[in-house]
C-alpha cells in the first residue's frame, strides 16, 4: 500500500510543470557561480582557495541535482540518498585533509606548503662544484671521454 501511495504522490508530483523562469534563474545562479571560479582561480589564496573551490563546486553541483534533475519535487527516499551522498563526499575530502594537517613534521615533503623544512638543492652550481645534488669528480670526466672512443 505504501509504494501504490508513493507513486501516486509521484504522478501527482510530475503533473505539475513549473515555468521555465525557475530554470533561467537556476541556470544564472550556476553561471556567476562559474565565474566566480574563474577568478578566483586566477588568485592567488593559499590559505582558503580549495575550501572555497569545493563550496562552489558543491554548491553548484547541489543546484542541478535539485533542478535540473527535479529531486527538489520528490520526497522520501530520493533525499535521504541524497543527503547521505552529501556527508560521504564531505567525509572523503575531511579525513584526507585532517591526515595531512596533523601528520608528524617530517612526513611532509620538505618545500611544501604543510612543511618548515627547506627544499634540498638539486640543482646545478657549477662555481661551487656540485652537479644537481652531488660533487662531480674531476678525475671521472677524463676516464668517461677516454673511454668514450672505444
Amino acid at each position: 500500500m505504501a509504494i501504490a501511495n508513493e507513486s501516486r504522490q509521484e504522478a501527482h508530483n510530475m503533473e505539475e510543470h513549473h515555468g521555465s523562469g525557475r530554470y533561467w534563474i537556476i541556470w544564472a545562479a550556476l553561471l556567476v557561480l562559474t565565474l566566480v571560479t574563474v577568478f578566483t582561480g586566477k588568485m592567488h589564496m593559499p590559505s582558503f582557495g580549495l575550501a572555497l573551490a569545493l563550496v562552489i563546486a558543491t554548491t553548484k553541483g547541489t543546484l542541478v541535482t535539485l533542478y535540473f534533475m527535479h529531486l527538489i519535487d520528490h520526497k522520501g527516499a530520493n533525499r535521504i540518498v541524497f543527503c547521505v551522498s552529501i556527508l560521504f563526499v564531505m567525509l572523503m575530502l575531511a579525513v584526507p585533509l585532517i591526515d595531512l594537517g596533523t601528520r608528524f613534521r617530517f612526513s611532509n615533503p620538505p618545500g611544501s606548503q604543510y612543511s618548515d623544512l627547506q627544499p634540498p638543492d638539486i640543482g646545478a652550481n657549477v662555481k661551487e662544484g656540485r652537479y644537481g645534488g652531488g660533487v662531480r669528480h674531476h678525475g671521472s670526466e677524463e676516464k668517461s671521454e677516454s673511454h668514450g672512443g672505444h
